[in-house]
């Protein structure tokens, strides 16, 4: 088994965009998953065995990037964004009465808290951006 492992390498937990989706995905662990969308924004991304939170997608992200984050200040200064700052700029946006339901606002938050622990910087930007 050491052997498949240094002949793959261990994985790297990374921000993903998928252009045919239009969705950036984080996954922090290679492990068998199940997605539970939240809404149509957001799907937490749970350990299969345990239901634990392991990542989240969010859809639509190209749209919102052009829309928000790439004029933002801190996105023109730096070819890196943090994860961290999406969900938080996506949560400003969609503002507080989207969150009016206790799920979803834990959904969220569950999302941001992933992001912020493991520092997850998007370098995966859309093409068109």
């Amino acid at each position: 088994m050491g052997m498949l492992t240094a002949t793959f390498g261990e994985y790297t937990p990374r921000a993903l965009y998928y252009e045919d989706a239009d969705a950036l995905e984080y996954v922090r662990v290679d492990a068998p998953v199940v997605y539970r969308r939240i809404d149509e924004f957001l799907t937490l991304i749970l350990d299969l065995e345990t239901r634990e939170p392991v990542g989240f997608k969010i859809k639509g992200f190209r749209n919102f990037y052009l829309r928000t984050i790439k004029s933002s200040p801190r996105t023109i200064e730096s070819p890196f964004l943090r994860l961290i700052t999406v969900l938080e700029d996506l949560m400003t946006e969609l503002g507080e009465g989207f969150f009016s339901e206790a799920p979803r606002r834990d959904a969220y938050q569950t999302a941001a808290d992933i992001a912020a622990q493991d520092q997850v910087i998007v370098s995966d930007f859309p093409k068109a951006a």
